[in-house]
């Protein structure tokens, strides 16, 4: 039977919706401080079973109901009955904590720290989630698992590539006039290499949970559990897309990247307007010169404004959503249909009303992949997905949960966000506390990103010396010091727990600094003869990568900290002999250090890396063969990033994120507590893996390149 084999497979997920079942309604939620209660009436017709029960059903077995207990499916039969506990908090500062600890608000820190140890742990260069993140799974520096920035080049083509993970084509495509079934291979996979390490541990009985860690899409078999983090997409793209919604025509956001706005008419206190979905990969793509959505999926709506009450019914699919202005609503399931029959893709949103008059203004967040009705890749078991939703109620599945883009084009303002990050940070708390209760022996990680993102976008707020720190709203200046007393009651939790069996780590993978002025790299390579533009192209007032002169060109940046070299043999159009690379590499070493920013007097570039004297490995050839370490108040500009110029070369950062990371890795260090005391002078991530692993008992694999931070050097 053909639909047997069908893998309806959408951008960078696989997903079959070909049959509707009954779902629970998950609580109300709604958000502390606000006016109004949101309520959701759901219509449960209105979900799908995922492949894996779909072809269960073909074959005349009962779809899964769902894990009666993880504990009891997952961890029963454990060889040990030693455990470690990581709580992985992104981007804790080692000062920002040592701060909140000497001001008596950190009280379990402190406390562990006085039974273990308390240091700065040494980082990758870049200094960047995925990097350094994807060096504590694998205990390898980036030469060996080859994630080296957010976003790397295709050195054929010098596109900008996504480096966490690349979606592949199918094998085996069946095609009928103009649709098109996969029907063997294909989908996304995941471009770390080496082995994780929690893999050590399964394969010898010693169950490992590890929830939310980066670069870990698409989930697989290797953990007892895993739930996708940094790096899983939404339904509609691989960073997450909002979608916005105005009647006023003079709302102009040009050139945003991140969502789409509609503008839309009020008619007698209605709005009808469509939420846009994936695009349909089902279907032959029609031409979108005209209608740039022609190929998306849609979904009507009606929203009918009740300006007395302050309030908007939402009417989509059979549901009907109340909302007060200034409110998230719960999460609201939607399905987008791509074949008639055959499938439809499901995932949740979470709807705000901005405005009611005398414009509506309507955000969406980027849609979330159901964890119910989810495709291979997000939680492994799958099961476990509806497990959780049956206790929690639906939850993020985006990598990156926060909408910084929507608050950096000032569609969303700091309340918004704030209201935002709350709900993702009390999601994530609730998560915590059902896998941590149903955890017996073996490996607990569990990572939090709201002491990330809300440090890059709250730390104007925070910080009186950042340039725009007068355009930050001042009754958020303490948050990111409250975020933190927050994660000191996660410790809390977890602290009973530690005993002569039980280790607990708790570890950044790298610091925070400001970010108030923008370096823009490739600019400055413009100006200074190394990159050079096609004729015509410098007079434009900025530059795409589509414009530069790859036969002119001796060194370009892509990524937040990469320069690289056009070599000949490696790029398309590469122009530098292999052998002239190191007195190439000297030279703009040497020139990147002589800049100073006019304005302040400072110097941006604290140090330019070389990587051949960093790192070694299969995959340092492709690397970047210098990494740009900026100074604490810069960072490589939003543009620069991806391989465009402009008309200047340092200048204010615009956006509400203003703190960052991507310095030189020696500046931002990130943080370590232990519960026991540490031999190691300089702890760095890639000895917490070997640590780990030492603790069970097991030898350092020689892929790994650190030491157990108990053992003396």
């Amino acid at each position: 039977m053909l639909l047997r084999f069908i893998l309806i497979r959408l951008r960078a997920r696989n997903i079959l919706r070909p049959a509707r079942v009954l779902v629970e309604t998950p609580e109300n939620e709604t958000k502390p401080g606000v006016r109004g209660d949101s309520r959701v009436k759901r219509d449960n017709n209105l979900s799908g079973v995922d492949r894996r029960d779909f072809i269960r059903m073909l074959s005349g077995s009962a779809a899964a109901a769902g894990m009666a207990g993880v504990s009891a499916g997952c961890a029963g039969g454990s060889t040990t009955d030693k455990r470690v506990i990581v709580l992985g908090l992104d981007g804790m500062d080692p000062t920002l904590i040592r701060a909140l600890i000497d001001m008596g608000r950190a009280p379990n820190f402190k406390k562990l720290a006085e039974m273990g140890s308390f240091s700065k742990l040494g980082t990758t260069m870049p200094a960047l989630s995925p990097v350094a993140w994807s060096s504590f799974i694998t205990g390898m520096s980036p030469g060996g698992h080859g994630i080296t920035d957010f976003v790397v080049r295709d050195p054929k083509t010098y596109m900008p590539v996504f480096s966490i993970f690349e979606n592949t084509e199918p094998d085996v495509v069946f095609s009928v006039g103009d649709v098109h079934l996969p029907i063997k291979g294909g989908g996304p996979v995941n471009r770390r290499h080496g082995t994780p390490f929690w893999s050590y541990l399964t394969e010898r009985g010693i169950p490992a949970w590890v929830s939310k860690i980066p670069t870990n899409y698409p989930v697989d078999d290797t953990a007892t559990v895993a739930i996708s983090g940094m790096g899983t997409p939404d339904l509609a793209d691989a960073y997450g897309l909002f979608s916005y919604f105005t009647s006023d025509p003079f709302e102009d956001y040009k050139g945003m990247e991140g969502g789409t706005v509609q503008y839309v008419d009020i008619n007698d206190d209605v709005v009808h307007a469509n939420l846009l979905g994936p695009v349909n990969g089902l279907k032959t793509l029609q031409d979108d010169s005209r209608d740039p959505y022609i190929n998306t999926t849609k979904i009507p709506f009606t929203a009918y404004l009740d300006a007395q009450a302050d309030g908007v019914r939402l009417d989509i699919q059979g549901q009907t959503i109340l909302l007060k202005r200034g409110q998230y609503s719960p999460w609201v399931s939607v399905e987008f249909e791509l074949l008639p029959i055959v499938g439809t893709v499901r995932g949740n949103a979470r709807f705000l009303v901005k405005e009611i008059g005398p414009h509506f203004k309507l955000y969406v967040t980027p849609i979330n992949i159901d964890p119910v009705q989810q495709p291979d890749g997000v939680v492994y078991p799958a099961e476990l997905g509806a497990e959780i939703a049956r206790d929690i109620g639906a939850f993020w599945t985006k990598g990156l949960p926060c909408d910084t883009k929507a608050f950096d084009y000032k569609v969303l303002n700091d309340e918004e966000y704030v209201g935002q990050a709350e709900l993702v940070l009390k999601e994530r708390m609730a998560l915590f506390d059902h896998l941590w209760s149903r955890f017996d022996t073996g490996l607990f990680y569990f990572y939090v990103s709201s002491t990330d993102q809300d440090a890059h976008m709250m730390w104007r707020n925070m910080d009186e010396t950042h340039p725009l720190h007068s355009e930050a709203d001042p009754r958020f200046a303490g948050y990111i010091m409250d975020l933190y007393a927050e994660m000191d009651k996660l410790v809390g939790k977890v602290l009973p727990a530690v005993d002569d069996n039980t280790l607990l780590l708790i570890c950044s993978d790298h610091g925070f600094a400001q970010f108030g002025r923008q370096f823009h790299l490739n600019t400055w390579l413009r100006d200074n003869g190394w990159l050079a533009v096609k004729p015509g192209a410098e007079k434009k007032p900025e530059t795409s990568i589509f414009d530069i002169d790859w036969s002119k060109t001796a060194a370009y940046g892509i990524g937040f900290n990469a320069l690289y070299l056009n070599l000949k043999g490696r790029e398309g159009e590469g122009i530098i002999e292999p052998d002239k690379a190191g007195e190439m590499t000297t030279k703009l070493k040497r020139e990147l250090h002589s800049v100073v920013d006019g304005e302040t007097g400072k110097k941006p570039i604290a140090k330019v890396y070389d990587r051949d004297e960093m790192y070694t490995g299969p995959k340092v050839g492709e690397m970047a063969e210098m990494l740009v370490g900026y100074t604490p108040g810069y960072r490589n500009s939003s543009t620069s990033f991806m391989g465009a110029t402009g008309s200047e070369i340092i200048n204010l950062n615009p956006w509400a994120w203003s703190g960052d990371h991507s310095m030189a890795k020696d500046l931002v260090p990130g943080t370590l507590f232990s519960s026991r005391r540490i031999n190691a002078k300089n702890p760095d991530i890639l000895d917490l893996p070997v640590t780990i692993l030492d603790w069970f008992g097991i030898e350092k694999p020689s892929q790994m390149e650190g030491s157990s931070i108990f053992r003396t050097s």
